[in-house]
């Protein structure tokens, strides 16, 4: 099973990315990270389901430790759902989550 291989962006990639008009997730993970490392078989898969409605950036709990904090994002992984450059909702605060859990979040945000 290959794991998902998060982009290295900047913190400044990624402001820009979850401040930009419409929907954005943000996927933020760590490479010694367990769990993120147990959601990795499948968040190719979540990315393409939400590739359909919503832009897609990846953060580095460690190397985007500015947008973690200005976020109050203090758990990994996590799924972190921006419109219009607000953060709407989220999912994990450092427990393992499921890719069905994450899906049914993400289907619960759509209008």
């Amino acid at each position: 099973m290959k794991l998902y291989q998060p982009e290295s962006n900047s913190d400044q990639e990624v402001k820009e990315k979850i401040q930009s008009e419409g929907r954005t997730v943000m996927f933020l993970q760590a490479a010694w990270c367990g769990d993120c490392k147990a959601i990795k078989p499948f968040v190719s898969d979540i990315k393409e389901e939400v590739a359909k409605s919503s832009d897609w950036v990846d953060a580095d709990r460690d190397a985007n430790i500015d947008v973690a904090k200005e976020q109050g994002l203090r758990g990994i992984p996590a799924f972190v759902l921006f419109k219009n450059g607000k953060q709407i909702s989220h999912i994990g605060d450092g427990q393992r989550l499921t890719p069905k859990e994450v899906l049914d979040w993400y289907r619960s945000t759509l209008d």
